[in-house]
């Protein structure tokens, strides 16, 4: 069948936890249908490389590339912001609405014969009035309005806590009524499907989980570096920044006291400035900047963290680096919605205290990292892309059926 598959970013290149599950959830798709990508560009000196482009024509039928119609400048984005007080929608479903867009998704089911819209992300469902009469299916990577919640509650400014617990109440309202839109909807965990069932949602939820390629993430063998540890992430993103700078003023001091020789390890761009400044100065920190492949630095770490604090669905770095049969501390918001179990595949910690300890354990007991990373690596499997898409297609399969397709 002929599949409009519309993203708010691109699948490739690999470069975070979002464009890996839109990749081997779309790559899936396109192995089964003949599929049209259309997705915004939001890291264009990655995403529109040429070489990567061509990847994705190489197994897509068409792909259309759109970029983010709100400047994401500091400047031009507080000017958005303040513009969007004076709406009653959520921020989210302004910032992807594009003319642009909109016009190719006329213009596409206009000349095509599309059988299934498959919408990757909330915020996409601002264009739901292009393809109300098809059958359409919702992908939601978390759930937005616990992620913006989780947001408020925990940034430090008054002003900017009370404008999130504005756009949460939006968020909210506009979750529940676009969800309802769609013919099914996919969650990433059995815990997400409960919260939007609880939030009102009352459409089929199918559970399709984050996954792992565990034939690329797996051990390589590479000798590792002694006392290292790793974080593995982008750090403009509200989530990781929160989780590196708590990681850093609150945890590493901690580890520090007992190992100062322990090497700190960010894997990935944007920095906070006195991570950076700490980096440029002192050789047990470390930060890598864009790297094309995660693989090196994760078989060379001794124990990955987690330190996510807020955010919602479920974590692709922990599969990855299981995977690869690494030792992993984690909050219990970062391995939220898998199926672990602390002690066994996994530490988990919640206060600075018990992180550090956490992660000292595994720098300190073999046996306890062996049994980890073993156990890590078993999980992995139950996680592999090429079982869990299945449900996928099922779910495309029951909304055709909905729809007397």
């Amino acid at each position: 069948m002929n599949v409009l598959f519309l993203s708010t970013k691109s699948p490739y290149p690999l470069i975070n936890g979002h464009s890996l599950r839109t990749y081997h959830t779309l790559r899936d798709a396109a192995r089964r249908h003949d599929v049209t990508l259309v997705t915004f560009i939001q890291q264009p000196e990655h995403e529109l490389k040429p070489e990567h482009i061509e990847h994705l024509k190489s197994f897509c039928k068409e792909v259309h590339t759109f970029p983010i119609p709100v400047d994401q400048s500091r400047a031009k984005l507080a000017f958005s912001l303040g513009l969007n007080l004076l709406s009653d929608l959520p921020f989210v479903a302004t910032k992807y609405d594009s003319p642009a867009m909109r016009a190719k998704i006329r213009e596409i089911i206009g000349n095509n014969k599309i059988d299934l819209v498959h919408v990757d992300l909330l915020p996409l469902s601002v264009y739901l009035n292009e393809f109300a009469k098809l059958p359409k299916i919702l992908v939601n990577h978390n759930v937005e309005s616990v992620r913006l919640q989780r947001w408020a509650e925990s940034d430090p400014s008054p002003l900017k806590r009370a404008f999130l617990r504005l756009q949460w109440r939006r968020l909210c309202r506009f979750e529940k009524e676009m969800v309802n839109r769609f013919d099914r909807c996919i969650a990433v965990s059995e815990l997400d499907r409960d919260v939007l069932v609880n939030m009102g949602v009352t459409i089929p939820i199918s559970v399709v989980p984050n996954g792992t390629n565990t034939e690329f993430f797996k051990p390589m063998g590479r000798p590792p570096i002694e006392n290292s540890v790793l974080w593995l992430g982008h750090m403009d993103v509200h989530t990781n920044r929160d989780a590196v700078l708590y990681f850093w003023r609150e945890i590493c001091p901690l580890i520090r006291q007992r190992k100062p020789d322990a090497t700190i390890i960010f894997v990935g761009t944007a920095p906070p400035r006195e991570i950076a400044d700490a980096a440029a100065g002192d050789p047990r920190v470390r930060v890598t900047g864009f790297v094309d492949d995660i693989r090196t630095y994760v078989d060379e770490a001794r124990v990955v963290v987690v330190p996510i604090r807020i955010g919602s669905g479920t974590r692709l770095k922990i599969l990855d680096a299981m995977g690869m049969g690494k030792a992993i501390v984690s909050t219990s918001v970062g391995c939220e919605g898998l199926a672990v179990e602390h002690g066994r595949n996994i530490l988990v910690a919640d206060t600075p205290e018990s992180f550090a300890e956490g992660v000292m354990s595994v720098l300190a007991d073999n046996n306890l990292r062996e049994a980890l990373e073993l156990n890590a690596r078993d999980c992995a499997f139950t996680y592999d892309w090429s079982k869990l898409c299945e449900e996928q297609e099922r779910t495309y399969q029951a909304a055709l059926k909905m729809s007397g397709v």
